[in-house]
């Protein structure tokens, strides 16, 4: 086998069984807890809440919609994490 070969067939998957827990556990803390989490769009969309909420006065309803969002945001992060985990888990 070529080194090349080695490195995508062997080494590249043993080293992303160790590392790609590791790297989505802190990705995920990072978008909760940061201001990372607004080059996820989380600017824009609360922009559009505010001025949403101008024109139509309904701001309980746009907020819980941006909300909604957010949370979407966040578990279709967290579901493609959990598909990751499985495909390069530790056995």
């Amino acid at each position: 086998m070529r080194q090349l070969q080695v490195i995508i067939n062997i080494e590249l998957p043993q080293m992303l069984r160790f590392s790609v827990p590791g790297i989505i556990n802190e990705f995920s803390s990072v978008l909760k807890a940061t201001p990372f989490a607004y080059t996820v769009g989380i600017a824009e969309i609360t922009k559009q809440a505010m001025s949403l909420t101008a024109i139509t006065l309904n701001g309980v309803q746009i907020y819980t919609l941006a909300g909604v969002l957010y949370f979407i945001i966040y578990k279709v992060f967290t579901l493609l994490a959990g598909v990751f985990e499985k495909k390069y888990r530790i056995s």
